[in-house]
């Protein structure tokens, strides 16, 4: 519930200095279409010897897919996070040792029994000039825990059960339970307000604010041209330090190597996902260097639990056997990864190290099989069961050569042991659509683990509104998830993570194949860019351009 008191104050438990906020990616001549950008008239020249940051300029980062949206209540690509952190400022946000600091709140105190937190927020502007109140926090917590909303995100703020706006600038956070990160647990984007009061929840789908979202951060959206680009633009009114750069475009390049060629000849300055066959050729042109930020990325092949082929656990447990991930690491990543346990990389503080990967072993994995019942009963070379064949489908994103060129690799090491698989190359957009639907049996998917280490919002029972898209329920994983939360110490929580990872293992929700290093090629041209496990876009507001590397006209 969401109250509003009149002004108290407390002492300030914890402080921290304000940082300035870290932010959370087609080839044609012409870079935009909206005012006062536009090719410039000479070539690509080296770096020019400038070492003091100046304003102006214009950065073109490419976006393997559109994202799906920029409502922070319904997105729920990797690529629509990334993009929307441009135009936001949380209350809170984290820096480059993945520790909070203040953002737009200055300080927060934290109940001593750990049930509830209250954050002071400084004055703030939204990009129409707005000001950003303690009412926008508590809104937009009411959007989106509203079941008629459904966003994706409401399961990660279940902890919390109430929410006080004290006075405009002070917001206070309960909880059912003490909590060990009262932090992490009351992070949220927000939402203006003043616009969204005036909108229908149940028509949350149409909003004009899905594809024109308000800022609160260095960035607003200029412009977006369907399925070809996203221009941003300084925010005017943002209270917190200006970004140097006058404009940044997304540029949709679906195709990995389109992509490729356009960071080569300039067209456009960043590229995350580096494909790691280019990575020499790219380094040898002297333009481009590459940033390997290692990352929390893992490759998944994830299985419908309510198709019938899938709802047994000895069947999954036997396809995890099926899979060389080994050979995948070689081939598809050039050695820049490694086999994935399952979903809590090992960037991640309670990832379990003793816990090895599955090996192929084809042998052991025949032999589960035919323990579930499955047999080549009619000799066609194809499994069976009670008179099915073991034949499904294996959707994927096109534009994607780690999973375009892995889903043959998948197909040829299923067929091994008598399974035929289909596969479906997809455009990103409309794959999710098919899967958050339901109408799949299996997926080859790329997923980002949350900073906390928590994967309930993928392996949780009744999270299929958020990204259990295979309806995967098991009674001692959620008892071991409550527990691990419910810690209020690391060293407390760290033996329910453990086994958790065991127990996924036994009774795995999905093949977990690859963490894949993040490579992220950048131009030298754009300066001071550090790419990080945040984002590979990550300081974006701190970036420049020399004015003798500038080579499109960014406004007046």
């Amino acid at each position: 519930m969401l109250h509003h008191l009149p002004a108290e104050s407390g002492p300030v438990r914890r402080r921290s200095r304000w940082a300035a906020p870290l932010l959370g990616l087609a080839l044609g001549i012409g870079l935009c279409a909206g005012s006062g950008c536009g090719p410039g008239e000479k070539e690509p020249a080296p770096p020019a010897a400038a070492t003091t940051p100046v304003s102006g300029g214009t950065a073109v980062v490419a976006l393997s897919s559109e994202p799906d949206g920029l409502n922070p209540l319904l997105f729920s690509t990797a690529v629509a996070a990334m993009v929307f952190a441009e135009t936001h400022d949380g209350l809170t946000e984290m820096d480059e040792s993945l520790s909070y600091v203040p953002g737009i709140a200055t300080s927060w105190d934290i109940a001593p029994d750990r049930t509830a937190i209250t954050y002071h927020m400084r004055p703030w502007r939204w990009s129409d000039g707005q000001p950003l109140t303690a009412r926008d926090v508590g809104r937009s917590w009411e959007l989106f825990m509203d079941p008629v909303v459904a966003s994706p995100r409401r399961g990660l703020l279940e902890e919390i059960t109430g929410v006080t706006v004290v006075d405009s600038l002070t917001i206070r956070y309960e909880f059912g339970r003490p909590q060990a990160d009262p932090l992490a647990r009351t992070y949220h984007l927000l939402l203006p307000a003043h616009v969204v009061d005036r909108l229908e929840p149940a028509e949350v789908g149409s909003w004009d604010l899905n594809r024109a979202p308000m800022a609160s951060g260095p960035f607003m959206v200029e412009s977006w041209e369907p399925n070809r680009q996203i221009t941003f633009v300084r925010n005017p009114h943002y209270p917190g330090p200006a970004a140097l750069l006058d404009r940044v475009v997304f540029r949709i390049l679906p195709e990995a190597g389109t992509r490729l060629v356009a960071l080569e000849t300039g067209e456009v300055d960043l590229v995350d996902g580096i494909d790691p066959d280019a990575v020499e050729r790219l380094s040898a042109t002297g333009r481009v260097r590459i940033a390997d930020t290692s990352g929390r990325r893992f490759y998944y092949l994830g299985w419908n639990c309510r198709r019938p082929q899938f709802a047994d656990a000895a069947t999954r447990r036997a396809l995890s056997l099926v899979f060389d991930r080994d050979l995948m690491v070689d081939a598809l990543l050039k050695g820049f990864g490694r086999p994935a346990t399952g979903p809590i990389p090992p960037v991640l503080w309670n990832h379990d190290p003793d816990q090895a990967p599955p090996r192929q072993d084809l042998a052991a994995a025949r032999q589960l099989l035919a323990e579930a019942g499955w047999a080549d009963r009619d000799g066609d070379g194809v499994l069976e069961r009670d008179g099915v064949p073991f034949r499904f489908e294996i959707i994927t994103k096109q534009g994607d050569p780690v999973r375009e060129n892995g889903s043959v690799m998948l197909r040829s090491q299923l067929a091994a042991v008598g399974i035929d698989a289909r596969l479906r190359v997809m455009e990103q957009t409309a794959g999710l659509a098919q899967v958050r639907a339901g109408n799949y049996d299996a997926y080859f998917g790329l997923l980002r683990a949350n900073l906390l280490g928590d994967p309930t919002a993928y392996v949780g029972t009744g999270a299929e509104g958020q990204f259990n898209f295979g309806h995967y329920s098991n009674a001692t994983v959620d008892s071991l998830l409550a527990a691990a939360t419910g810690s209020l110490t690391r060293a407390e929580a760290l033996p329910h993570w453990r086994r958790l990872q065991r127990v996924l293992v036994d009774d795995p929700p999905a093949a977990y194949l690859l963490y894949p290093d993040n490579l992220v090629g950048v131009s030298t041209r754009l300066r001071d860019v550090r790419p990080h496990l945040l984002s590979p876009i990550n300081n974006v507001s701190e970036w420049w351009i020399a004015p003798g590397d500038r080579r499109y006209r960014s406004g007046p």
